[in-house]
């Protein structure tokens, strides 16, 4: 009986130990596994990246052949993008990359369309390319920035500290209610809110202007943004009425008036005194010339009275604004162009009747000259009523923070 006990004790250990054994190894098994796993995990790909600044005579296929595309292959790349965006409307300025792994092969092709989005290509196998739009990634925080003018709001702004293309960009805000190239005088200040934008810890553009205050002669003008009814930015003043109008103040950024409108000005080239029912702007020969307002070029070309090279834009049944003594014109523009507010249309001059480079500008409403200073035109629509109280919320929020 004993040897019996014996013989079971004996068998129940071998099982035990076997079990064990198998347990043991099918746990160093999965550890073995899980090492492999992670062993597995693949790394991200290295890239060689080439940019290149597009430049004032580049073309697409000739950006592609520089990076050694060939003709078929850039052809195939215009085709595949073309659903998302057409990747031969390159601008001067943009970036556009091309990166190679680390064999050498083509990846992907990236090109900045501006400042917020970006067109990414990757090079699959076979001629096969996936295009994609994505937003350009920053890190951003809010910054105030302020002025006070002792020559003028761009040199000042500058002397500030305040990027070029911030003061830019608030002057163009405030271009429907202040002529800047006459109405602004020493003393005067201004303030700024704008997002100010890092990428891969260097600064990048600048982002929106938020809110802006200009102080003209101890008078004050606000500008909000805010997103009108139909899911669009605009500028608001703190009353809520919208800042863009019907026309710009004026056709040029920071310039000064050198004649005025008026029915009695002594005519340098006749010498005697003659009606001006224009503005005249001092500026250096090629400074860009903007239309004030939408419309359909109606003249374009070689005046006989005296204009030189003249423009005539007709905005509607009501008014036509004109350009004279042009230096040029922007190319394709004729007869029947259509035309957008603040698009270049020509470049200061001085030729016709001129005595030095300038631009005559006039407006004119239902066929009578007008003096384009005091000429009073609507605004767009100003923030509707059913948004109201959330506008007084962005008001409180922005104002809190210019203080």
């Amino acid at each position: 009986m004993k040897k019996l006990y014996l013989l079971l004790l004996l068998m129940i250990i071998a099982v035990g130990a076997i079990f064990f054994v198998r347990t043991k190894n099918t746990k160093n098994s999965i550890i073995q596994i899980e090492k492999q796993e992670v062993k597995g995990i693949k790394e991200e790909p290295k890239y060689s990246v080439e940019t290149h600044i597009i430049g004032e005579n580049d073309t697409f296929a000739k950006v592609m052949a520089d990076f050694g595309i060939d003709y078929s292959e850039m052809l195939a790349i215009v085709d595949a993008a073309s659903s998302t965006y057409d990747i031969t409307n390159i601008k001067v300025g943009q970036p556009l990359r091309l990166a190679k792994d680390q064999g050498g092969r083509d990846a992907y092709l990236e090109y900045e369309i501006g400042k917020e989005n970006y067109v990414h290509i990757d090079f699959l196998a076979d001629g096969i390319f996936q295009v994609e739009k994505k937003p350009i990634e920053y890190t951003t925080e809010i910054v105030k920035q302020s002025a006070v003018i002792n020559s003028s709001m761009y040199l000042d702004g500058l002397d500030a500290n305040i990027p070029e293309g911030v003061i830019v960009e608030f002057a163009d805000i405030f271009a429907w209610t202040i002529d800047f190239s006459v109405q602004v005088q020493k003393g005067d200040s201004f303030q700024i809110l704008y997002e100010k934008r890092t990428r891969d810890s260097q600064d990048a553009v600048y982002g929106n202007i938020l809110a802006g205050k200009f102080v003209n002669n101890g008078k004050e003008y606000t500008a909000y943004l805010f997103e009108d009814s139909d899911g669009k930015l605009a500028y608001y003043s703190a009353q809520g009425e919208n800042l863009q109008k019907q026309f710009l103040k004026a056709p040029l950024e920071f310039k000064r008036i050198t004649s005025g409108f008026t029915y009695a000005r002594f005519d340098p080239i006749n010498y005697q005194k003659q009606k001006h029912l224009a503005i005249d702007y001092a500026a250096p020969v090629g400074t860009p010339v903007m239309a004030v307002g939408d419309g359909t070029i109606d003249f374009v070309g070689w005046s006989t009275i005296g204009f030189g090279n003249f423009i005539s834009i007709h905005h509607n049944d009501t008014y036509t604004t004109q350009y004279a003594h042009l230096s040029a014109f922007t190319k394709g523009l004729k007869i029947g162009s259509k035309v957008v507010q603040g698009e270049v249309i020509g470049y200061v001059g001085s030729t016709g009747h001129s005595t030095g480079a300038h631009l005559h500008y006039q407006i004119k409403q239902n066929g009578v000259l007008v003096n384009p200073l005091e000429i009073d035109l609507p605004a767009g629509d100003p923030v509707p009523d059913d948004k109201l109280e959330e506008f007084r919320i962005v008001i409180d929020k922005y104002s809190e923070m210019m203080k």
